[in-house]
Formats: structure tokens, sequence, C-alpha cells
């Protein structure tokens, strides 16, 4: 029996080794064709950023806003949670090295407020367990410093305000709720109405902008006030009904009474309006306080957002008029916790797939941004163990760039300081090698313009009933859906042409956006190509071309000047990108980086040797996944979602064909720090008609993600 137990883990080592390979990235000596670096210089006083119209700009060297000097800038990035904003004073220059290697121009800083430290060098927030807003000292000189090191690498920061904080009656001096109830999560909503807790949020925002120095300075690119949460959003949750009890209610009330008492207020056109108009107001209300705080500690040029669209839906239209520009998130196959929240070893996920299923998120976010302001996606991500999430980057930044938004942000790098740990956890880039592969890429194709924006721009006129109507029937983040079944708005009109709410009443959906569009969907610029209904989208734009989704194993699927065709021994789906190196043509460049990424999974715990612990269905559900359980956890479902070392990461074996005239080609495999392994061989590069084809991650080679091809020889 022993016998056969070892012959068992023998062959499975073995078969993982043909599907699967070991692979890392060494962050701190990345170089060579991922290492994108050169797309950024440290920062100085004319790359202070503004508004102009409906974008971002540099005030350029007059350092005067809205001159002749002025310059468009797009910003690609990532964002930091908790302790991980607050690196050691030794760790800040490496970790900007790092996002500058990836493209990264903005980090958000994201979940400051969320943990105070009773232990003050511990770091693990901006805030003390002392009354609110107790400045942490320890944590305030260890951001200034990682703001000085990614000024010094050409990086902007994101400053977030409210998000996690839990005001405590006793300590903060507002009041408990009745029957002993506890605190709301994250204070929501009573933090937006009640004037205690707004007056204590405007001083805290005083003392961090002000302890962090940050009037005038550079790096500073755009303020968030609230993070998800709105009083509309709260009211279409039942959350105002659940919490705003005892002194918050009678509170809430006095301001309705008050407020019906304006002569100058909107008037509802059904029964309930008014207090939907009373809520918008107070979202205002609430906003207006804490951009003038904001305005104060640094001053009017700063861009200033109010909460994400997805987080009141089409009235944000109105009660964020009066800030800067706007914000959103989204998620492609959130975790599902079907028992106790967060619970890392109870969980689940569709293993869906954005192009798999419409591009449905994308074309949401699409359908929620106002025309002629800028437009910002702080958080997406499609989180790990998901099999399809290394097409979330470059799918998204290519579709943002043709809708010609202005700053993408992956959730997240990290949620603590664990830099070198190398493994994926949730929503972490830092250790998910699948994504990372293709990063740097989406980062340039984002910021450079290596992408035409849309040549015609559709605006989607909703007027005060219909946004009124959105808020009653509680669509909340579902703006496209909503548009769709009370204006017959079709959502893939983002697959053609830019696309734009304007506030205007009477005025009439243009028929481009009508339903039904028939799939596939063309760009009115010829470079990006969804068919819905063959689940593949393409890029084809001179500087790259990418395939990405479910082709099967049977076709050879093309993009531009690249065609690629799995192997038989595949899964049938391919997330691959090409781009070019030297500001050439694809056909034409002397030096290209190919990215083809597999999906990656930890070690099983236990296992010996090392295999892949697999996705497996959730239970008995049919649609439903985990990480198979970690047997010293037999009583828990899943695996947990941060994994264990070795990283395994899926053999893509395909053949891909690019047209060129060169003469020659050298294919490097490139590893974890972006250096040359050694080149295919002639068996694996070969002429073709038009071109090459190359035969890539087929047994025998050396494995790798990644791909430097060097062209020579090319004819006249």
């Amino acid at each position: 029996m022993r016998t056969l137990l070892i012959g068992l883990l023998l062959a499975a080592g073995l078969a993982a080794q043909d599907r699967y390979y070991t692979f890392h990235v060494d962050q701190d000596r990345l170089s060579g064709a991922p290492d994108f670096s050169f797309l950024n210089r440290p920062l100085t006083p004319a790359d202070r950023i503004h508004v102009r119209g409906a974008h971002f700009h540099r005030v350029g060297a007059d350092l005067k806003p809205n001159t002749a000097d002025d310059e468009r800038v797009r910003m690609f990035g990532v964002n930091l949670c908790f302790a991980g904003n607050f690196p050691a004073e030794a760790d800040a220059p490496r970790l900007a090295k790092r996002l500058r290697r990836l493209g990264v121009n903005l980090v958000r800083l994201h979940h400051m407020d969320s943990r105070p430290d009773a232990v003050a060098e511990e770091a693990n927030g901006i805030l003390t367990t002392g009354p609110y807003p107790t400045l942490n000292p320890v944590s305030v000189k260890r951001l200034r410093s990682l703001l000085d090191a990614f000024r010094a690498e050409g990086i902007y920061v994101n400053v977030n305000l409210k998000v996690g904080y839990l005001f405590r009656p006793e300590v903060d001096k507002v009041p408990a709720l009745p029957d002993s109830l506890e605190m709301p999560f994250q204070s929501k909503p009573l933090h937006m109405f009640y004037p205690r807790m707004v007056d204590l949020q405007v001083e805290f925002t005083r003392k961090l902008l002000d302890a962090l120095r940050l009037k005038g300075d550079p790096v500073l690119a755009m303020v968030e006030i609230n993070n998800e949460s709105s009083m509309v959003e709260a009211w279409q949750r039942g959350q105002l009904q659940r919490f705003a009890l005892g002194e918050y209610k009678a509170e809430l009330d006095r301001q309705y009474q008050a407020y019906l008492q304006r002569p100058t207020r909107p008037k509802g056109f059904q029964e309930g309006d008014d207090y939907l108009w009373f809520l918008d107001d107070r979202d205002r209300h609430y906003l207006n306080r804490m951009l003038n705080a904001v305005r104060q500690s640094t001053d009017a040029r700063v861009p200033v957002a109010g909460t994400q669209v997805g987080f009141g839906g089409l009235m944000i239209l109105d009660s964020h008029s009066i800030l800067d520009y706007q914000d959103n998130h989204f998620y492609i196959d959130h975790y599902n916790f079907p028992n106790a929240r967060w619970d890392a070893r109870d969980w689940r996920i569709r293993d869906s797939s954005s192009v798999g299923t419409g591009m449905a998120a994308f074309l949401n976010m699409a359908a929620a941004r106002e025309a002629g302001r800028p437009y910002t996606i702080s958080e997406y991500n499609q989180n790990w163990p998901n099999r399809h999430a290394a097409e979330i980057d470059p799918t998204f930044a290519a579709f943002s760039a043709f809708q010609d938004w202005d700053a993408l942000m992956h959730f997240a790098y990290s949620h603590n300081r664990n830099w070198d740990g190398g493994i994926p956890s949730s929503f972490d880039l830092n250790g998910d090698w699948s994504k990372f592969v293709s990063f740097g890429q989406s980062a340039w194709l984002f910021r450079t313009g290596a992408l035409q924006p849309g040549r015609k721009q559709i605006d989607i006129p909703v007027s005060s009933e219909l946004r009124l109507r959105s808020a009653r029937e509680k669509r909340i983040s579902a703006v496209a859906p909503f548009l769709a079944s009370a204006a017959g708005y079709d959502p893939a009109v983002a697959l053609l042409h830019r696309v734009g709410l304007t506030r205007a009443e009477g005025a009439i959906l243009p028929k481009e956006a009508q339903a039904p569009l028939p799939s596939p969907f063309r760009s009115d610029t010829g470079e990006l190509y969804y068919d819905r209904d063959g689940r593949v989208f393409t890029i084809q734009a001179p500087q790259v071309a990418g395939v990405f989704g479910f082709i099967g194993t049977d076709r050879m699927v093309h993009a531009g000047s690249v065609g690629v065709r799995l192997s038989r021994e595949s899964r049938g789906y391919v997330t691959l990108m090409v781009t070019s190196l030297d500001g050439k043509a694809v056909e034409y460049s002397n030096r290209l980086l190919l990215t083809l990424p597999g999906y990656i999974l930890g070690s099983q715990p236990g296992s010996e040797p090392p295999r892949p612990q697999q996705l497996v269905p959730y239970g008995t559900e049919k649609d439903w996944w985990t990480l198979e359980k970690d047997p010293r956890f037999p009583d828990k479902p899943s695996g947990s979602r941060s994994a264990t070392a070795p990283i395994w990461m899926e053999r893509v074996e395909s053949v891909v064909h690019l047209r060129t005239s060169a003469g020659q080609m050298t294919v490097y495999p490139l590893d974890g720090a972006g250096a040359r392994m050694r080149p295919l061989g002639e068996d694996a590069v070969k002429k073709a008609e038009g071109g090459l084809t190359l035969h890539l991650q087929a047994p025998g080679q050396p494995a790798a993600p990644w791909y430097e091809l060097v062209a020579a020889g090319y004819q006249p």
C-alpha cells in the first residue's frame, strides 16, 4: 500500500509539471522588457494636477492652470490598504520603485482610518484609539516618507478621508443607539448627517492634510471624501430605517422638517420624492462641509470627489454637482460568504469571466459616467483564485482608454506590509502573478494613448423624474440595467462609441443607443472588437494587439498583426497581449513584449511532493466554486484565501502567428526578474505565410508567462 501511495503522489507531481509550472516575480530586481519605469519621472511643481474641462491636466512650467502649457494626464494605479499605507521608512523607496516598474503613477491611500492603534509604534492606521480624530504620529511620519518616495518616482496619491472609522459613543461623545444596539458598520449612515460626527470629520480632514504637509505638494492628485456611502443609498438599502434611531432619528426628523419649510426646495413627482430630495440635500450638505475643509488645508486646485456613483445611483448627479470629478467601483466575481462575513475558510466564487459574460460590469461603468467631467474607477478587480482573472487589467485598460476616462486604480497592491510574501491573497496584486505579468502593459496602454478614444460621443439624457425613479426603484449601482428598462437604452453602445450621462429635461435617447444592438461589436476606431456570442475580445491597434477569451482549440483567432491558436491540451481560454517596446507598429517593431499568463494556484497544504490546490465545487453547488479544503481544518468547506507556496501557473501552450517582414526573430522566455533565459530553438520559431509562427509554453521549453521578441533583417 505504501508503494502504491508513493507512486500516486509521484504521478500527481508529474501531472502538475505537465499542466503547471512554478513561477515567482522578483519585484526588486525586475528589469528589461517588463520594466515600465520609463513612463515616469520625478514630480515637480509643474506636475500639479487640476481639472480642465472633462479631464485632469498638469499645470505646466508656468505653474498656472488653464493656460497654453497645460498637459492632459491619465493615471493608472493601485490601492494600498490598512497597514500597507505605512511602510517602514527603509521600505518606502523600494515600494515606490516596484510600483514605478509596473507603470503605476497613482496610489490610492485607502482604509487609513479603519484600524486605530492602541500602540502607536504598530502603525496599522492613521489614528490612535484616543478620541477621534487623534492622529498617530508614527503613522504620519511613515506616510510622509512614503509620499516623498512616491514623488521621487513620479507617483501621485489619492487621499481617502472617511472610510472605515467606527464612532465610539463614550470616547467620541456622540449618542449611543437605544436598546444597547451596536453602532452600524463604519458608522454608516449616521456619520453623514449627525452634526457632531460631521464636525469631527471636518477636524480630521484638516488635521490629516496639515500633518502630511500636502498644501501645494504635487504628489497630491485628488481627494475622496466618503467611501461607498450616501444618504440616498442608505435609504435604498434600509440602513436609515435600521440605524437612524433614538437621538439620531430625532435629529434627522428635525432636519427634514426644516427642509420642508424651504420655499425653493425641488418638488417631487410622486409621493415620497420629497424625502428623496431631502436625502439628496443632506448628501450635498455633508459633502460641502468636507469640501470646504479640503480647500482650506490645500487650495481650490486639488480635485475632490464625494462617494462612488454605485452608492446612490443617478441621484449622485445632483448631490455631487458641487464637486470636481466622479468616481466608481466594480468587481468581477467578488467573494460570496454564505455564512459568516469575511470567513477566510468559508467562501465561494462563480469563476466567471467578464469577457465571457457580456462585459456587463464594464458597460455599467460606462453608463454611470457623467459627460463633461473627469471619471475615475478607484476600485476594480477579478479576485484570486478566479481562473480568468488575467483578463481584467488589459481588457479594462483598453475599454477605459476607448471611453477616454481619466484614472484607474486596481484594488489592491497590498493590504499589509508583507512585501515579500510572494503569494496570492484575496484582492492583492502583490503575489498574484497571473495579473502582474501584463499589468505594466496595461498601464502603458492606458497612459500613453496607444489606443484612440472613441470618435463619437453619445449623450444619454436623464431627467429629474428619471433620476428620482431610479432611486425609488432602489436600483443603486445598476445604472445600465435601469436605463435599459426605463428608457430603452442598450448598454452595448459603449462598445461602439464613447458615452456619458447628461442631466436634461425632455430630451430623447439617441437612436444609436437604443436596443437592440447586434453582436459582434467593433469600436468606431476599429481598434476594439467584441464577439459577445463567441466570448472573445480583441485589441488591434498599431502598437498593441491582444486576444482574450474562450477561443477553443480548433481555430486561430486574429487581432491585427497577431493570431493565436491553443493546443488541444489547453482549456480553450487565453489572455494574450503583444506590445511594441520601441514605438513602432507591432509588425515592424524590433523589440516586443508578449505576455501569455495562465491562472495561478497555491500548493495544497500538507501535500508531499507539493501539488496545486485545486478549485472545486462548493459543497453540492454546481455553479459555485472554492479551493479544496485544508486538511488541518476539516470542518471548514474552503481552503484559505491566502495561498501556500510554492505558487503554480497554468501552462497555456499555443501557437502565435506574428505578421512581420523581419528576416529573423529571437524569442527569449523571461524569468521572474525579467531577465532573458535560453532563447527558443528553431523548432519553436518558424517562417510562415506573411510572417512567423511561435510555439510557446511547449513541453521542454523554459516555462515562462512573458517573452521578449527581438526582430532583425526587415525587408524594405
